[in-house]
């Protein structure tokens, strides 16, 4: 700890004796802790022992031990142009709501388009890993007249890196619920029931608030079914189909 402690306060040292000349009010120093919180603001002290003060944009200056310290990063502004700051709330409450297409092939092996509207809420531990729940309507082929559904799930995320542009992952394990469960076509019944759901998504996030993602939806659904043709009471039979569905959509977080 002790060489960890005298490295930190080197390294600190070399770079704030370097920009010392730079012109203070155009610079901004950033205490990122390693349980992920994130102090902005100006370093007005730091003592031998690598504790340092630091007075914050609100006005309040906060004392931090080099034992909860991960990196220190200065940002100043070139000229006219002005770095983009990394604000991204790391840890804590977060929603997540997503807008998305989906595409691929109904019971009866034709294309169709769906779509996907979900919210999840849920607490990130840090920024590589976070857990929530949440719900979503969903209906695969709205011109061919297939059921709508209604998934509940659990899911996981986390972010990669700690910019502004980064890669992220979404992975969501649930049940889906089918809302009209029952269909006629001519000589036809069919009784719909819900099953399993889980997706797992890739994407971007731009910025602290929108997403870009893309990835695979798969839900199991049973269809009971009667047919009438031929006479006397007819077939019936009960289908086990696995919805295989492309998805790519645009998010929301706050």
């Amino acid at each position: 700890m002790k060489i960890r402690q005298t490295l930190l306060l080197l390294c600190f040292t070399s770079l704030y004796g370097a920009l010392a000349a730079q012109q203070r009010d155009s610079c901004t120093d950033v205490v990122y802790l390693k349980g992920g919180s994130v102090f902005r603001g100006r370093i007005t002290e730091y003592q031998p022992d690598g504790t340092l003060s630091i007075l914050t944009w609100n006005g309040l200056t906060m004392t931090v031990t080099p034992a909860n310290v991960d990196r220190i990063v200065q940002q100043c502004r070139r000229g006219r142009l002005k770095n983009w700051e990394y604000t991204f709330r790391e840890r804590g409450l977060y929603n997540a709501t997503r807008l998305s297409v989906l595409a691929g092939r109904t019971y009866y092996g034709e294309n169709a388009t769906g779509y996907s509207f979900s919210h999840s809420t849920g607490w990130m531990f840090d920024r590589r890993i976070g857990a929530g729940i949440g719900g979503a309507a969903e209906v695969f082929s709205p011109d061919a007249g297939g059921i709508n559904s209604f998934p509940v799930f659990a899911e996981v995320r986390g972010y990669l890196m700690a910019r502004n542009v980064t890669p992220f992952y979404n992975a969501a394990f649930g049940w889906a619920f089918v809302g009209k469960n029952e269909s006629e076509q001519p000589g036809n019944n069919n009784n719909w029931e819900g099953g399993w759901m889980s997706k797992m998504q890739v994407g971007f996030r731009l910025g602290n608030h929108i997403t870009v993602q893309g990835g695979l939806s798969l839900q199991k659904v049973v269809r009971h079914w009667q047919s009438f043709w031929g006479g006397w009471g007819g077939d019936s039979g009960t289908d086990r189909i696995l919805h295989k569905r492309i998805e790519l959509g645009i998010g929301v977080i706050l």
